[in-house]
């Protein structure tokens, strides 16, 4: 049995096919196939059955799958331990985040570990809660700070990610400077219920509003737009009042010299916690755990 096989083994189950599997992992069909035959002669039963265009794992691969997953981390697991052995001020950082985290703390937090390593290099990626937590889970991303509900906290749980609150994303309401709310600085829930509501179009976030919002407006009352940057030149033509997190404000410095206006909610809110969240592990490098350890350190706020 060679660490290949297992490795395409747990690549056709995540991918669905082999051809697909093959194409992911650069070889050819074939191979991929050919290894997988040679697997299940060594272990002495078939793993996987036909299902339509796609196979599926057989009651002996169902068993077998945990076991191959967990030989495989513990593999690359070693391999991280030897590489920090040889190179221990050296390694690679994948951070994700999403647009409502507070953007305005990951350049703080970067600043204070570069101070202690200053070869590791860290990459910075932008994408969805779901696309972060899948990421997660294949292990192409190390760690994450998303904003969740308690839906995305209970599937984490089940996935075998941890979290850890660092702080949390309050909404505010934005208008035009010539929209009549403007002369005021707070907004009820009935006032909002009488204008159009810009929303982002989906998220945790997008989710979470809607919860709140119910049948309470239809939905010709409300715009939808793919980015907060959108919703903000809407709200900057006069078309209605947009909803978003307070720190996309604070990050992009919208309440400075601008043609809107920050209404805060007067007797509702819509918030979210921001979770610095990593997949459990048995070993975590000394770089990546004081990463860690500055990440979920809120002394600072």
């Amino acid at each position: 049995m060679e660490m290949r096989q297992l490795r395409y083994f747990d690549s056709v189950v995540k991918y669905g096919t082999m051809r697909e599997a093959a194409a992911r992992l650069f070889i050819s069909e074939p191979s991929i196939s050919q290894q997988i035959n040679e697997l299940q002669k060594e272990i002495g039963v078939p793993l996987f059955e036909k299902q339509g265009r796609k196979i599926a794992l057989t009651a002996e691969g169902r068993q077998l799958l945990p076991l191959v997953q967990a030989i495989l981390e513990a593999v690359t697991e070693l391999e991280t331990g030897i590489s920090e052995i040889l190179n221990p001020s050296s390694g690679l950082i994948r951070l994700g985040v999403i647009p409502i985290t507070r953007l305005d703390l990951v350049p703080k937090k970067l600043t204070e570990f570069v101070k202690i390593y200053p070869d590791i290099c860290v990459e910075l990626i932008e994408s969805g809660t779901s696309e972060i937590i899948e990421r997660l889970l294949n292990d192409t991303m190390d760690v994450a700070l998303i904003a969740a509900n308690s839906r995305i906290k209970s599937l984490m749980e089940m996935s075998g990610i941890k979290h850890k609150v660092v702080s949390n994303a309050n909404s505010v309401a934005v208008v035009s400077c010539s929209h009549p709310l403007a002369k005021y600085d707070k907004i009820s829930f009935s006032r909002l219920l009488n204008e159009r509501i810009i929303l982002r179009r989906q998220g945790i976030y997008r989710e979470e509003i809607d919860n709140f919002l119910g049948d309470s407006v239809k939905n010709d009352g409300i715009y939808s737009t793919d980015t907060y940057e959108t919703a903000i030149k809407l709200v900057d033509s006069n078309l209605g009042i947009a909803i978003v997190p307070e720190t996309f404000i604070s990050t992009y410095g919208l309440n400075e010299g601008s043609n809107i206006k920050i209404l805060f909610l007067d007797d509702f809110q819509v918030s979210l916690d921001i979770c610095f969240i990593y997949k459990k592990r048995n070993y975590y490098p000394l770089f990546l755990t004081n990463f860690m350890r500055i990440f979920t350190d809120n002394n600072d706020g």
